[in-house]
């Protein structure tokens, strides 16, 4: 390594050598729009070691480089930057933050610059809503927390504090990113299947928000999800099991204890769609399971009713429109293939109300 001691990275298999800053450039471009890049001591040789590895959807660099200044243009997304070896100094939107060995720095979309001794690191290039929707995936929630938002979308540089419970969430990272170096070697496909990707999202999100890697707090946001809302988790169950049958939004009124616009406002927030539109969706979804395992015999007309629809050409329309195909054709394929154990799903009733329907 051109004289320098040797400094270990998760990649280390997989790094090139190169001794051109114009190719270390174009190498880190790959997760960093970089505006300029430059060895630290210029009298001395350059050296870079560089690989930009693919851990499913998620773009990365690895490198062991020389003392280096770079400055790196604004951009929409995030950039995390784990530090194996070495030494990391950023400056960004007036904050400056130092990062060492076996650390971790997260920097937001605004232009930064830095500065480094010999180090080894990884970078990778975050997608920001991405990660506000994992972060909310995992709580659990249908919107970000305004506190979620201002610590996912941080102003300046930001690092884990040195608590017991971040501190094991980089190690864990650091261990995944190890994984998929051993994975890289036998292949990419296996690295998508897997999601490895997801799971880093996922204890970066951890990382941001203490709230969800904290069981009592996590539990107290659920409760506020939950406050005032028993009433419409029942009514949500019951909906669930008698899609077959007539629904009107006044029986939802009466179930539910809720004034129409209550109803409808309900909906809206915590499913983001209205009563109806909700109703439709998973009589559809229904459909659709039912269609693919078909017992012989079975007709689009049968399995439309027993899913709750007493028009055949509304309920074909409804269908093309949100799976693109049509019921019969899907129908005619599943029952063309070798006979699967039909859903358990209820009679089809003998009639439903045309004017109240949802």
């Amino acid at each position: 390594m051109q004289g320098q001691p040797p400094l270990q990275n998760p990649f280390q298999h997989r790094l090139r050598l190169t001794n051109s800053l114009e190719q270390s450039k174009a190498s880190l471009q790959t997760v960093l729009p970089i505006a300029s890049l430059a060895a630290a001591n210029p009298s001395e040789p350059w050296w870079h070691h560089h690989d930009n590895p693919c851990i499913g959807s998620l773009v990365s660099n690895a490198s062991v480089l020389a003392p280096m200044r770079l400055s790196i243009n604004g951009q929409a997304d995030l950039t995390a930057v784990v530090i194996y070896a070495g030494s990391l100094n950023v400056e960004q939107a007036g904050r400056r933050l130092s990062c060492a060995d076996q650390g971790l720095l997260i920097l937001p979309g605004a232009a930064w610059s830095g500065e480094s001794s010999s180090c080894s690191l990884v970078i990778l290039h975050l997608e920001r809503e991405r990660l506000q929707r994992i972060a909310m995936a995992m709580a659990e929630q249908r919107s970000l927390p305004q506190s979620w938002r201002e610590r996912l979308e941080p102003r300046g540089p930001w690092q884990p504090d040195d608590s017991s419970a971040s501190q094991a969430l980089l190690t864990s990272l650091r261990e995944v990113l190890a994984i998929a170096s051993q994975l890289s070697e036998q292949s990419e496909a296996l690295l998508e299947r897997l999601e490895l990707d997801l799971l880093i999202y996922r204890l970066l999100a951890a990382l941001v928000v203490p709230e969800l890697r904290e069981s009592d707090s996590l539990g107290r946001l659920r409760s506020r999800r939950r406050e005032g809302g028993d009433r419409f988790e029942e009514l949500i169950t019951y909906l669930e099991e008698h899609l077959h049958e007539p629904l009107s939004l006044h029986q939802l009124e009466a179930r539910s204890h809720y004034s129409r616009r209550a109803l409808q406002y309900a909906f809206l927030e915590r499913l983001g769609c209205s009563p109806t539109q909700w109703i439709r969706s998973m009589r559809l979804e229904r459909a659709r399971r039912w269609l693919q395992q078909p017992q012989q015999g079975e007709t689009v007309t049968h399995i439309a009713q027993a899913c709750g629809y007493r028009s055949l050409n509304l309920f074909s329309m409804d269908f093309q429109q949100r799976f693109h195909v049509k019921p019969s054709e899907l129908l005619r394929e599943s029952l063309g293939k070798q006979p699967a154990q039909p859903l358990a799903m209820p009679k089809p009733p003998p009639d439903l109300d045309p004017l109240n329907e949802v």
